[in-house]
């Protein structure tokens, strides 16, 4: 589970809306065709930008592990940058071994919940394939 429940505002959203339904949402700039990553605001001319869905797959650049405590005593978390297959960066919590090395591993994308509130947002979480 993520570290701390997560909700959207206003930007964050549309983003959202696609994670509930398993889906994760670029923007794609019709002008270039270049892909961008979510947090562009396509509604900025919807003329120029449209959302299009990611095929989830991509390739850990950098990680870390974060330790904490839990109930059940030290707890390790490997969160990590991820290179999507679509060319954009993004930073999220990584399915993994924390004793692994993962740098360029192979990672697809699943979705779960950010907390047990019916208002906490259903985010990203990639697996090491």
């Amino acid at each position: 589970m993520p570290l701390f429940p997560v909700r959207r505002d206003a930007a964050s959203a549309a983003f959202f809306d696609g994670t509930r339904v398993g889906e994760f949402l670029l923007v794609r700039d019709r002008t270039t065709g270049e892909i961008l990553g979510p947090r562009v605001d396509a509604a900025l001319d919807l003329d120029r930008y449209e959302r299009v869905r990611a095929a989830g797959f991509g390739e850990v650049v950098s990680w870390s592990v974060v330790h904490g405590r839990g109930a059940d005593g030290p707890t390790r978390t490997v969160v990590g940058i991820v290179q999507l297959d679509e060319g954009p960066w993004w930073w999220a919590e990584l399915a993994a071994d924390p004793d692994a090395e993962l740098l360029g591993a192979r990672v697809r994308v699943e979705y779960v919940p950010s907390g047990p509130g019916e208002r906490d947002e259903v985010v990203p979480v990639f697996a090491v394939v």
